[in-house]
């Protein structure tokens, strides 16, 4: 057996431990910046811009007993030579873990998730190739998965009786219709306790996702728990938990579905803005203008935005300049301090001489709360529902050499108005909290509030 002195065991431990925080540490714009330069990446070299909502679980850290002047001392040491003390505690646990399979791609990913924790900033990420590859075939419209789209619930509890204390959870916040979770039993609100073997308590959602996803044709095993509503109020809630199976498919993701209310008012339901969203927002629109006969235009338009986690920032811009003749869509406020404009396509104009309202909630973020700042500052549009979101980031997709990406933060957004959204969203001019109805399908209070403005607007 070796005997390592107090401080040399000291030091090894501190570096196991800084290796271990690294190990478990864990929206997009239109320019990036290159590190060692500063200087701005040409046109060329830029991806799709697009704007999400991930939300990262829980990190946790060890502690040390170490002392005041060791801890001092370590730190000056670490500041001098931070990549050798990178490299030194790689090699460290390379020669010490008493795993030997640990591999040099855990370490770097490891080392590079725990980078970007630092940051403090949840949506700056590190995506794996795999990982990578699916964010772009979404993006495009089509993907292999369940057909669900999840959120996480901060300090779940759930049935007291399995869960003893609070913790982070996913949770189903929307299902594609006819989609292969639809069919095997997955309702909204499901909670994931478990999928395909792993534990979900504080995942982050990019690992819950990277085990739904796989290849078509493939089966996933998922523990759901259900609140079931107590037919008396005093009652407490019962949870249920339900084993499901579902098997994965290739999702085609229509974000844009349009349906004719009473009346001949328009409902356009935007679900996220991928590169579909706006061919498919135009087709709509133009419907729109035509009628649900064809003889003239709707008698108004309810933008149905609930649960739309966001997207392509380029979609967005132009989806708005449909109906803001000219002027800002949104600010960025960038890392220099610069304030930067993205203005209204004016040959995109429709003119709809309609009354709109806007429908949002919780759930609504990103590029979902541009449009609806656009529209709510331009006076154009009556927003009603819940509370948005308030994720005001702007991300920019970089390629890194094994096929991976970084989505980093490089400036917020404004509204037209220069309102600062973050973290607190955007106020409905009309609140009305969801009802069942609402949560089940769309036509509950906050949709018939929607339809009573547009028809006191006429």
């Amino acid at each position: 057996m070796k005997h390592l002195k107090t401080n040399q065991l000291w030091a090894t431990r501190l570096m196991l431990g800084l290796a271990i925080a690294l190990a478990f540490g864990a929206g997009y714009g239109f320019r990036a910046q290159v590190n060692e330069s500063g200087r701005w990446l040409p046109p060329s070299k830029r991806l799709s811009s697009y704007l999400s909502l991930p939300k990262t679980g829980h990190n946790e850290l060890f502690a040390s007993s170490a002392t005041a002047d060791q801890i001092s001392s370590a730190a000056n040491k670490a500041d001098s030579q931070p990549y050798e003390l990178l490299n030194e505690v790689r090699r460290d646990i390379k020669e010490n873990f008493y795993k030997q399979d640990v591999t040099e791609k855990q370490l770097t990913y490891g080392a590079i998730r725990g980078m970007l924790a630092s940051l403090d900033d949840r949506f700056t990420r590190f995506m794996t190739p795999e990982d990578y590859q699916q964010f772009q075939v979404k993006n495009e419209g089509e993907f292999v998965g369940i057909g669900v789209s999840i959120s996480t619930i901060d300090k779940y509890v759930g049935d007291p009786a399995a869960h003893l204390l609070p913790t982070s959870r996913p949770l189903v916040v929307k299902l594609i219709d006819d989609g292969p979770a639809q069919k095997a039993g997955f309702r909204k609100d499901d909670v994931l306790i478990n999928v395909d073997g792993h534990d979900t308590a504080n995942l982050s959602l990019d690992t819950v996702v990277s085990y739904i996803q796989g290849k078509s044709g493939t089966s996933l095993n998922v523990t759901v728990e259900r609140k079931i509503t107590a037919s008396d109020s005093a009652e407490k809630p019962v949870f249920k938990k339900l084993n499901l199976t579902v098997v994965r498919n290739v999702i085609e993701v229509h974000p844009v579905h349009l349906n004719w209310l009473p009346k001949d008012i328009a409902w356009l339901q935007l679900d996220e803005f991928n590169k579909r969203s706006d061919e498919e927002m135009t087709k709509a629109l133009n419907a729109v203008k035509s009628g649900s006969d064809g003889n003239g235009p709707a008698k108004g338009l309810i933008i149905d935005m609930r649960n739309n986690p966001g997207g392509l920032l380029d979609s967005v811009v132009s989806i708005a300049s449909s109906f803001v003749k000219s002027g800002p869509i949104v600010f960025t406020h960038e890392r220099t301090g610069e304030m930067r404009s993205m203005n209204a396509q004016t040959k995109r104009y429709l003119n709809l001489k309609i009354p709109i309202v806007v429908l949002v909630n919780n759930y609504s973020a990103s590029a979902a709360e541009i449009l609806t700042g656009a529209l709510k500052d331009n006076k154009l549009a009556t927003v009603v529902g819940e509370h948005t979101y308030g994720k005001a980031s702007v991300q920019v997709l970089l390629d890194l050499s094994d096929g991976g990406a970084l989505a980093i933060t490089t400036a917020h957004y404004l509204t037209p108005a220069k309102h600062d959204i973050s973290n607190k969203g955007i106020a409905p001019d009309v609140v009305v909290k969801a009802n069942d109805a609402d949560n089940a399908d769309g036509r509950g209070d906050q949709l018939h509030k929607a339809m009573a403005i547009v028809e006191s607007a006429k």
